[in-house]
């Protein structure tokens, strides 16, 4: 079985649901020149005035997805 993370990328405020849905499109067109395979991705409401875009990739891009894209948080998932 591969071993995944999800990477996340938190926005807040009046308009955090269209920023994130902004910044998970450039996400996935990085990873497609990348050419990196996305498992998942998507943007979640954690509240009203924050939601956060996602993309879970196997865990071998960590290294290089934290160092050219900063996610705010990543966790290893099953």
């Amino acid at each position: 079985m591969d071993k995944k993370i999800k990477f996340v990328w938190d926005f807040f405020g009046l308009d955090a649901e269209k920023t994130a849905t902004h910044s998970l499109h450039h996400l996935e067109e990085f990873l497609i020149k990348s050419n990196i395979s996305i498992y998942s991705k998507g943007v979640f409401k954690q509240s009203d005035s924050h939601f956060y875009s996602f993309i879970v990739l196997d865990i071998s891009h960590l290294e290089y997805i934290k160092s050219k894209l900063s996610p705010n948080r990543a966790f290893f998932i099953k």
